[in-house]
């Protein structure tokens, strides 16, 4: 079953009356998006964000974690009605769902880690976690690469072994950073990754809520909430 027309709404200013819950889907952990707390609740930059959001636009937002190359398809399919977490907005991802306006800029730069001493990314064998910008990255480059579903995949597989390098979101991440230190790991080779900036995506059509989505960010860029959560997080 498609997404559109999953959420019979009306939006009134910042309000959008939904008929029924809003189904958000997210991966954790992502530092500082995303992470799970020691008591296992959702915590971090995109989930106070978002519950501000479900707030302003008076909606009933259930959380549903998943594999990140779940989260496209399933906002698609209809199974989650809003994708958050991290996600880089790019023209590959614009032509598959509809994002909301950006709310925070990523760096470009992204690196590789592995053993000192391991071939360059063109002679490597690198782990990627799948559906994410660093595979279409090696992908695109025509690298040799080993998709995993899940980050921890992807670090068990350098720290194993089992590949050359590992290339991921890690650079500014101090748990990433804990986990090379124990391992034995550097950071070997950088290459740019352009995107867009990071926003949240719903199902190509579903305007009333990208609509509620947009002004719930406008409203919190004006007075200073968005602000406040990139100062707290990044």
């Amino acid at each position: 079953m498609g997404c559109v027309g999953a959420i019979v709404s009306v939006v009134t200013g910042l309000v959008l009356a939904s008929s029924e819950p809003v189904v958000i889907g997210t991966e954790a952990p992502f530092p500082a998006y995303l992470y799970l707390a020691d008591d296992g609740t959702l915590s971090g930059h995109d989930i106070d964000m978002m519950q501000e959001i479900c707030a302003r636009a008076a909606l009933t937002c259930i959380w549903e974690l998943a594999n990140f190359d779940e989260l496209i398809p399933g906002v698609m399919d209809g199974r989650f009605d809003i994708i958050i977490g991290g996600i880089a907005v790019t023209p590959e991802r614009r032509g598959l769902v509809d994002f909301t306006q950006t709310y925070h800029s990523s760096n470009p730069e992204e690196w590789y880690i592995g053993k000192p001493g391991a071939p360059e990314p063109a002679s490597a064998m690198v782990a990627v976690q799948s559906g994410t910008v660093h595979e279409a990255h090696v992908r695109d480059l025509g690298y040799r690469y080993i998709p995993y579903p899940t980050e921890p995949q992807v670090l068990a597989a350098i720290a194993e072994g089992r590949v050359d390098l590992a290339l991921g979101p890690f650079e500014t991440r101090q748990d990433v950073q804990d986990f090379a230190d124990a391992n034995g790991l550097e950071y070997l080779y950088s290459e740019m990754i352009p995107d867009d900036g990071v926003a949240m995506a719903v199902c190509r059509g579903n305007t009333d809520l990208l609509d509620a989505l947009n002004a719930a960010l406008d409203a919190m860029r004006a007075d200073g909430t968005l602000d406040i959560l990139e100062d707290r997080w990044f």
